[in-house]
Order: C-alpha cells, then sequence, then structure tokens
C-alpha cells in the first residue's frame, strides 16, 4: 500500500485525491492546504476546466496540514504529491526529495530555467522517484494517436496541429493562473501540454517561431508557434482568452503521408482516420482520463520501483525550456534557435 501525502486542495489536488480513493494499492495519509476551510470542508467539489474523476472521500479522517514543513517533518507516508502553484514547485519538491520522499508534481514543472536545474540536480542526486504531471503522455486518445504514428502504418507525418482553448480559469485560489508571477500565464501553464505532446511525438525542434497576446499584466494568454522540424510542418496554438461559455475544447490534426487523423473533444467520435485508400474509420481508445492513467502509473512505479513508463524531470525541464524559448519569441519578435 502506497500512503500519500497531497499537498494542495484546489482543482488538481481534489481531482488527485478523487483519484486515490479508487485504488486499492493507494491511500491518502494526509493533506496540506494553507486554507483551513477547505481541509475542514471534507468535499471534492473540483471546479476547473475538465471533467475530471471523482469519488466520495471523508477528509475530516485524515490527518490536516496548514504547513507544509510540518507535513513533511512528520511523515507517515511515502509520496508528497505536489498539486500547488507552479511557483512554489522547487522548493517543495526539493524538500520533500531531501526528506526520503517520492514527488508527484503537477506540470509545468517550474517557471525558468534555473528552478528546472535545480529540479533536475535534486532528483538527479536522490535515489527516490520524481514524476511530473504531464498527464497527455497518458490521455488514452493521446497515447493510440503516437502509437498510431510510430507504427508507421500510414507513413511519416507530414503535417501536424496541436491546439487548446480555454475561458479564462477564474477558479483558481487567490486567482493565481492569472498572475504569470505564479503560473507562467496560459503561454507556460496551459501551452505546455502541447509542448510536451510535440516533444514526446517528435522530439526536440530546431527551432521556434512564436506569436502571442500580451496583456496588461505583462503575461502572455494566447501562443501559436511554429517548431523546426525537417521533413515535416508542426505547429500549435492555444490560450485562455475565450468568452466565459466557451468552457475547454482540445485538438489535434495529423496529415500522414497515406492517412488524416482528427481529433476534437467538441465531437463524436473524439478521434477520426481518414485512409488514403478505405472508409474513415473511429480510433479506438481506452476509457479514463489521463490524470487517472498517470497516477495509476505513479503509484505502481513506486510499489515496484521502476520509474520507466514516468514523465521524468529531465522530459519535463526540456518542454519547459521550448515553451520559455517560446515566450522569448513573442516577446523579441523572432525566430529562437534552440
Amino acid at each position: 500500500m502506497v500512503r500519500v501525502a497531497v499537498v494542495g486542495l484546489g482543482f488538481m489536488g481534489k481531482t488527485h485525491l478523487g483519484i486515490y480513493a479508487k485504488l486499492s494499492n493507494a491511500e491518502v495519509g494526509a493533506i496540506c492546504d494553507i486554507r483551513r476551510e477547505v481541509l475542514e470542508a471534507g468535499g471534492l467539489d473540483t471546479g476547473g476546466n475538465i471533467q475530471t474523476a471523482a469519488a466520495n472521500l471523508d477528509l475530516t479522517r485524515i490527518r490536516a496540514f496548514t504547513e507544509y514543513q510540518a507535513l513533511i517533518d512528520e511523515g507517515g507516508f511515502d509520496v508528497v504529491d505536489l498539486c500547488v502553484p507552479t511557483h512554489l514547485h522547487v522548493d517543495y519538491a526539493v524538500a520533500a526529495l531531501e526528506r526520503g520522499y517520492d514527488v508527484f508534481c503537477e506540470k509545468p514543472l517550474t517557471l525558468d530555467l534555473e528552478s528546472a536545474r535545480r529540479m533536475t540536480v535534486a532528483a538527479g542526486n536522490s535515489d527516490r522517484l520524481c514524476a511530473v504531471g504531464q498527464c497527455l503522455r497518458h490521455w488514452p486518445v493521446y497515447v493510440e494517436m503516437k502509437s498510431l504514428v510510430d507504427s508507421g502504418r500510414y507513413g511519416a507525418v507530414r503535417f501536424a496541429e496541436f491546439s487548446r482553448f480555454s475561458s479564462p480559469p477564474t477558479w483558481s485560489w487567490d486567482n493565481w493562473l492569472l498572475d504569470p508571477s505564479r503560473s507562467g500565464d496560459a503561454a507556460l501553464d496551459l501551452h505546455v501540454h502541447d509542448v510536451d505532446t510535440i516533444l514526446n511525438f517528435f522530439g526536440l525542434p530546431t527551432s521556434v517561431r512564436s506569436q502571442g497576446s500580451v496583456d496588461s499584466s505583462s503575461g502572455i494568454s494566447h501562443i501559436s508557434t511554429v517548431y523546426g522540424y525537417p521533413g515535416k510542418s508542426v505547429m500549435s496554438t492555444g490560450g485562455w482568452r475565450c468568452s466565459s461559455s466557451f468552457g475547454f475544447n482540445m485538438r489535434a490534426m495529423l496529415v500522414l503521408e497515406r492517412a488524416t487523423v482528427e481529433m476534437d473533444f467538441s465531437r463524436q467520435p473524439v478521434c477520426t482516420v481518414y485512409p488514403e485508400d478505405g472508409e474513415k474509420y473511429p480510433l479506438p481508445f481506452g476509457d479514463g482520463d489521463g490524470y487517472y492513467h498517470e497516477l495509476v502509473g505513479f503509484v505502481d512505479a513506486v510499489e515496484k520501483r521502476d520509474p520507466s513508463r514516468l514523465v521524468t524531470v529531465d522530459a519535463a525541464a526540456d518542454s519547459v525550456r521550448v515553451a520559455l524559448a517560446e515566450i522569448q519569441s513573442v516577446r523579441e519578435n523572432r525566430e529562437i534557435v534552440l
């Protein structure tokens, strides 16, 4: 049984609590949030921008802390699951690793390259597991799209575009998601999902060229990028400037030599393959979302001490590095060579 301490009970922290409640090999041993009223509420209403796995859980029966240091000092668990604002990731993760806990850290890894370097060094120096919540690597439809591409069944990819659009994330505690100094704004917090997917599908690009919408807060709430890859055109776009009635959607388009693949979460079927020869067909994929499958894999890795399926700190640091290069490209209005 893997004993977990969940730190931060916002949208993602409550989502994780709901998932752990469904797992037979995990048990939540402690929770931590600076808001005592959240710790005492006992509910799992997540809010957020996407439907997630939920479960009933009596939080009042779990050890609760309002101070992170007190939590890791007292212990009584194996894993620290960090669902705190991004600017806190590096200090919280390093402290947990140094105290001998395995760590699951939400995305994006950090806000800057120096913090990412601290994380990679700490993870490298530790004998503990450290995974990052780049959930699209575990989302069933993305997994199946990558499998189709890797199989070579329809030849090489010639064009790929990934996108996600959202209403402003006004549900976050203290409105931290809309504060670029704490979240990195949409260009990092939201867009890093597609950056990581592109790296997972195609490896590191040679360059990026981006355009974006710079807000009065100096954050970038919408970004569009062309990535440098030999033999193919790869693009992404997304942000959270959509109207409040829009909600959330994620999409992808892959044009291969002998087929086109279209994914759109606002449609049914979600993903369709259009072969050059033959009838179109829905791409089959499994149940559940990426949040669920990444935590199933993480708990399994902790039990077996096998990190092979985890999104590593190094991989997540690469995604941050590319996203930060895109932000630099917007601000300097030029191509950035990686």
